[in-house]
């Protein structure tokens, strides 16, 4: 009676810990001379006590303050080491950011008998004082659903939670890295739910699922910057081989934090240079105004590479309204259905986005191929406005399959002559133009596999990362990275409801990369935010 007395007066966390000592509960049990069966009996109360439904259900609320918060979010598996050097250099991180470290578990059943629980599993002691087990509220957008606790050999992790985070952007642990835009009604913000990369490393059973998994393992993190205001932006933190990460301009390295001397290239969310919105334009490339609210992102982030998508929209007398009788007379009441007008325009955008320490590089993009089109089905007998720049061009066409110009391009040539567009690249449809090793950066995205149409993850099956756009929604689906739009949401043409952003790809030298989404003013990291209020004040 005594020792089950004794026993009773035990903790949670002091009989774990003699479980782990003796190696089982049989074992242990032997150790203090009581049946199994009592330890156990003690022990399941002491967990619904602990571990009870409602408390894993409980959020955790983090409101808005008057400073800026960080929060560093990652998972981690259980019974599994940590990489010693990314853990350090997340903590390095938040202190210099003054932020929050915040490990989600998950756990892998490999074992027959293994429990399932994750408020059971035991994880390194590391990262034991930072995990947490319930979902977290930040602000009013945000969920981090530190409850989640999906198999790491899920094929696609975020199967299944469109809706699970209601309005709310949604973060969820897991070691595979993706990323998923989520239709919303027009005019409503953006809604993206992603997982986070882990700080464990791969630890699989060793068959199709465990193996599979294994090779889209990332070391890796999601950074939260909530701001006053209730706005946050999220970003990845994905480790290099020695758990060096880089985020923007900020390098971590060996527990240090660094400037960076830049990124290796932004691929920009398709263009559709007539339906720019100003504010979006002023915030990448300072154009088209007078003052800029801070530095544009392309100066603070310095690439080596720019990569541009679908430069024109052709709006004037493209596929989405060619037919439309009451645009086109929309287009001639408002003086703007000049085709030529439109190839100016995109010619002087090029010219003004131009910097010396970076090369721009046009992507062959179906409606930038809208003026090939045009030439070839429309009539220009039907079209006076157009009718001489289209004979012009024509003719220029003609000429080129005369003189077996095999891989001449009329739309470059067209913007040519209006601009000394020399020291730009443009691609044609099948070329190749990689990056940072091996990432595949010449496809728009609207051509997929044998000619037919494309969705981002078909680009992921091609054994190389690709970075891409097209589709204006955002998305990281295993080696794809999918960019959004750099113009207006409301293009005229898409209607109901949305999941396109202002969405752009950034990749590191180390061939690291995350997704930045702008707001509609133009902010898109922390830092720029405060100094965009600086100026104001």
């Amino acid at each position: 009676m005594a020792k089950n007395l004794e026993v009773a007066a035990l903790t949670y966390d002091q009989i774990i810990a003699l479980q782990i000592e003796h190696g089982s509960q049989r074992k242990m049990a032997d150790a203090l001379g009581i049946p199994r069966t009592t330890l156990q009996d003690h022990l399941t109360r002491l967990k619904a006590e602990r571990f009870t439904s409602r408390r894993m259900k409980e959020a955790r609320t983090v409101p808005a303050t008057d400073e800026i918060q960080y929060f560093i979010v990652t998972s981690a598996q259980d019974d599994t080491a940590i990489h010693a050097g990314f853990w350090d250099n997340l903590n390095a991180y938040a202190a210099f950011l003054g932020g929050e470290v915040i490990v989600s578990g998950f756990t892998y059943n490999k074992s027959l008998f293994e429990d399932h629980a994750k408020v059971h599993a035991h994880y390194a002691p590391e990262i034991v004082p930072f995990l947490a087990d319930n979902r977290i509220l930040l602000g009013e957008g945000l969920m981090v659903c530190a409850e989640m606790n999906t198999l790491p050999t899920a094929v696609n992790p975020l199967s299944g939670f469109d809706t699970y985070t209601s309005d709310r952007w949604g973060i969820f642990p897991h070691p595979k890295v993706h990323l998923k835009s989520i239709p919303t009604a027009k005019g409503d913000p953006v809604k993206i739910i992603m997982t986070t990369g882990a700080v464990t490393l791969p630890n699989y059973v060793q068959k199709k699922a465990g193996i599979k998994a294994e090779h889209h393992h990332e070391i890796g993190a999601t950074i939260i910057e909530l701001l006053p205001n209730g706005k946050f932006f999220v970003r990845h933190l994905l480790a290099e081989e020695d758990g060096s990460f880089q985020d923007l301009r900020h390098y971590v390295s060996q527990g240090k934090v660094s400037w960076a001397d830049g990124v290796e290239a932004i691929t920009w969310g398709d263009v559709h240079w007539e339906k720019r919105n100003h504010i979006i334009s002023a915030a990448c490339w300072g154009a088209y105004t007078d003052r800029d609210p801070f530095t544009p992102m392309i100066d603070w982030l310095r690439p080596t590479y720019q990569f541009i998508h679908d430069l024109t929209d052709f709006e004037y007398r493209n596929h989405h309204n060619i037919k439309d009788p009451h645009f086109r007379f929309k287009m001639h009441m408002r003086g703007t259905d000049s085709v030529e007008d439109s190839m100016k325009g995109a010619a002087d955008f090029l010219k003004e986005i131009e910097r010396g320490f970076c090369e721009t590089v046009v992507v062959e993009s179906n409606h930038d191929l809208a003026l090939t089109k045009w030439l070839k089905t429309s009539d220009y007998r039907d079209d006076p406005v157009n009718a001489e720049f289209f004979l012009r061009l024509q003719h220029r066409l003609y000429t080129a399959i005369l003189n077996g110009e095999e891989h001449f391009q009329i739309f470059p040539w067209t913007l040519q002559q209006y601009e000394d567009l020399s020291d730009i690249v443009f691609l044609s449809q099948d070329d190749s133009f990689t990056i940072a090793g091996d990432i595949e950066c010449a496809m728009h995205g609207h051509v997929g596999a044998n000619g037919m149409k494309a969705t981002p993850a078909q680009f992921s099956r091609m054994g190389k990362r690709s970075n891409t756009a097209h589709t204006h929604s955002a998305s990281i689906f295993d080696g794809n990275y999918c960019a959004g739009v750099s113009a207006n949401l409301d293009m005229g043409y898409n209607v109901g409801l949305s999941s396109w952003s202002v969405t752009h790809i950034v990749t590191y030298p180390s061939g690291k990369r995350t997704l930045v989404t702008m707001h509609e003013d133009g902010l898109y990291c922390a830092a720029v935010s405060e100094f965009a209020q600086l100026l104001a004040a």
